[in-house]
């Protein structure tokens, strides 16, 4: 449970040191790998102990998804607000985020199985790369570092951010399918 609060509470630090480190010493930029770290080790790390061992609570299960969403809807806003990602993807990994919300809360109240799914833990992975990617780009914007290259690693960020859209639309189609598949199964058997 604590490494799902420290995730919620990363976020705004995360925010709050991108901002910093926009208009501050390029020192800063310290902070938010870091804070970028520590988000992502820490849902990894949340997810490992809660199931070797046997800590799964349902609070966590509630939290769980809503710290990742907090946290990296956090830094995608930071990608889009500086420029490094178009804003259509992220609305599409708003709106995904916010649909499967909802489903899991229809899922509780109509009492029908809602466990994670393979899509959701690869949608993980992908937006840490991706996040990987556009701290990168903020970092060579920032410091000027590598700029022959810069352009190139843009476009690897670009094509990755791409990916993570796709990836968030296949994860709320399955999440999608999930869902009225067991609803439909509860409501057969009533």
């Amino acid at each position: 449970m604590a490494l799902t609060l420290g995730r919620i509470v990363l976020a705004p630090v995360f925010f709050f040191l991108w901002e910093l480190t926009k208009t501050g010493p390029a020192a800063w930029l310290i902070g938010v790998w870091l804070a970028f770290g520590l988000i992502e080790v820490s849902d990894l790390l949340d997810g490992y102990f809660a199931r070797s061992l046997g800590q799964e609570s349902e609070l966590g299960k509630v939290l769980d998804p809503f710290a990742d969403s907090v946290s990296r809807l956090t830094y995608f806003i930071c990608f889009a607000g500086s420029g490094i990602m178009p804003l259509w993807i992220l609305l599409v990994l708003i709106y995904r985020d916010v649909a499967v919300a909802y489903i899991r809360v229809m899922a509780s109240k109509g009492k029908a199985l809602m466990a994670a799914r393979l899509s959701g833990k690869l949608k993980a992975w992908v937006y840490a790369i991706a996040g990987i990617a556009g701290i990168c780009v903020f970092s060579l914007r920032l410091t000027g570092w590598l700029t022959s290259a810069r352009a190139a690693i843009e476009g690897i960020s670009l094509g990755l951010f791409i990916v993570a859209a796709a990836v968030a639309i296949w994860s709320l189609s399955d999440y999608t399918v999930n869902f009225i598949k067991n609803f439909k199964k509860r409501v057969d058997t009533h």
